[in-house]
């Protein structure tokens, strides 16, 4: 017997968010307005946005509010080396992968939205202020401060990033990156929803298919399975996938039981696949006065820190990949570092989560990781260090609300390592495609080939190059590094695995991507993708702002479509 989901069904007192298995019963039948798949970032941000407008709302997620090893086994796949598994850095849960966020804050530049004639696929069909304008409440979603991200705008009596850089026209280094608390999504705004009249939040209800309307060209209703493996179809007159890169990309490839995948006329779909990639090959020696290496409070009391970044002259003169470079720590794994609090960290990597443990390696060169004993010397001899670490560790990062976003401590030698993190030229080779093993639902399983083009090699080296010479012209800084090896270093680069970007890129046609400026797929006007996967290019900022940026504009689309005010 098919019965229509009605809230007053499951509406006990103020409670909105309930399990899938409380209603139901045998085949159904569950009708909405709009439909959001998945309960991230992107997904809490549009049910926030819609609601209080009337609009029926239902917002599925996948997952319960804990982690279920069943669940994330959802994610498993194969990936090409360097990148990491598919199930890293991807979590099923409400609030999605914002658990395990580290909070960093960095909108896109201008540039990022322009079309870059060194940079083939570059530019988006929508300008830069038509997302601009929505960093500043994705700051207040993310509990990141004011969407101001200069020098002199978020610090006091704050000083030069380093002596004399600034007067050189190739350099911008008057811009911090802002720390979220960090926010987890789920735990923030999980009263709010509960307490909606108009929207529902439903857990342990996976959406594994997509039923396209043969008549009219439009989505006509979706397939869900719950905790106990029943089905039910859900019809709206929207649909938002507001999953990962990866999982949003797996849907719209596995939906289509015969052809190439939703939205998929012009084999777009799944490709120009991005990470952020990131090394550490220099090392900047600094002059008389040291650089700011700490974190910072901005005026509004958000942890920031400096970076340097390539002028948009630069990189259109040198034809450079947008880039950040950050004054880093030396290695946990290397005890030459002589710090008994990183040896301590390294010991305990164990407590670490594997997305987090990763960093322990981060920077080490020549394969150097000391054996066990050398880190427990340093920390024999450094007790007090760890001693005063750990109730420092205590109040800034376990009890406070805004948290320390990580350990910095410098290097013995008063060297800093320099982190390099950059945007990827997009590649139609680099691709998400399906395996022929299916997971428990009958779900195809994913296979990631990730591809970092040798032009990319080839400007990430001329960047280190502009950089020194930069600071040799302008600074008494001085970068060093191995330029017969930087090549081999920069080819061995790893993508940041938490990045997935780009597989169903906006476009001005079907042609060139998936979907349009509106982020509703070319072929199936009433699917919106809300997730980096519309990204056509990347930059070099960490994806989650922007998409909660999108995400605002998208549920302001879809109430202007409804005719309802926020």
């Amino acid at each position: 017997m098919h019965r229509y989901f009605n809230k007053a069904d499951i509406h006990t007192g103020l409670r909105m968010i309930i399990f899938s298995t409380a209603f139901v019963s045998g085949q159904q039948f569950v009708r909405t307005s709009v439909c959001v798949v998945g309960a991230g970032a992107a997904g809490i941000t549009i049910a926030c946005e819609l609601d209080g407008t009337g609009i029926d709302v239902l917002l599925l997620e996948a997952g319960g509010f804990g982690q279920d090893p069943q669940v994330q086994d959802d994610y498993a796949g194969e990936a090409t080396l360097p990148h990491p598994d598919t199930a890293t850095f991807r979590r099923t849960g409400f609030g999605g992968t914002t658990k395990i966020w580290g909070g960093r804050c960095v909108p896109l530049d201008p540039i990022d939205f322009a079309p870059r004639q060194h940079i083939p696929g570059s530019g988006w069909p929508i300008a830069y202020d038509e997302v601009a304008k929505y960093y500043p409440k994705a700051m207040m979603y993310c509990d990141a401060g004011l969407a101001d991200f200069s020098v002199d705008g978020s610090l006091r009596a704050a000083s030069p990033t380093i002596d004399g850089l600034e007067s050189d026209a190739t350099m911008v280094v008057d811009r911090v990156e802002r720390y979220s608390l960090p926010t987890d999504f789920g735990k923030r705004y999980r009263a709010r929803l509960a307490r909606s009249a108009n929207v529902t939040v439903l857990l342990f209800a996976r959406c594994i298919r997509l039923v396209r309307d043969a008549c009219n060209g439009r989505i006509a209703q979706l397939i869900l399975v719950d905790r106990a493996g029943r089905r039910v179809c859900v019809n709206a007159d929207t649909f938002v996938l507001a999953g990962g890169g990866l999982e949003v990309t797996r849907l719209l490839l596995d939906s289509d039981l015969s052809g190439p995948g939703l939205g998929n006329r012009h084999d777009q779909l799944g490709r120009y696949y991005a990470c952020h990639v990131e090394s550490i090959g220099a090392r900047l020696v600094p002059g008389p006065r040291k650089p700011p290496f700490a974190f910072e409070k901005t005026l509004d009391g958000v942890y920031a820190r400096r970076k340097l970044q390539f002028s948009e002259a630069a990189q259109h003169r040198h034809r450079l990949l947008n880039s950040a470079f950050r004054l880093h720590f030396p290695p946990y794994a290397d005890a030459r570092h002589g710090s008994a609090v990183m040896s301590t960290i390294y010991i305990a990597k164990a407590a670490l989560a594997a997305e987090h443990a990763r960093i322990l390696h981060q920077g080490v060169m020549d394969g150097v990781v000391s054996p066990r004993r050398a880190h427990l010397r340093n920390i024999t001899s450094g007790l007090p260090q760890v001693a005063g670490f750990g109730m420092q560790w205590l109040f800034l990062r376990k009890f406070a609300r805004r948290k320390l976003p990580y350990t910095l401590v410098p290097n013995a030698d008063g060297s800093y390592p320099l982190e390099f993190n950059c945007e990827q030229t997009p590649l139609a080779s680099s691709r998400i495609s399906l395996l022929r093993a299916r997971d428990r639902h009958g779900m195809r399983r994913l296979h990631v080939d990730w591809r970092f083009g040798r032009e990319d090699v080839e400007a990430a080296r001329r960047g280190f190059i502009v950089l020194r010479d930069a600071l040799q012209r302008s600074s008494s800084c001085r970068l060093e590094f191995d330029e017969s090896r930087l090549d081999a270093l920069l080819d061995n680069a790893k993508p940041l695995g938490g990045h997935h970007m780009g597989t169903a890129r906006m476009a001005a046609s079907p042609r060139e991507g998936v979907v349009d400026g509106n982020c509703a797929l070319f072929e199936l006007p009433n699917l919106y993708i809300a997730s980096a996967a519309v990204f056509p290019t990347v930059g070099h900022a960490n994806p989650t702002l922007t998409i909660v940026a999108l995400a605002i504009r998208l549920a302001a689309h879809l109430r202007a479509s409804a005719g309802r005010s926020p």
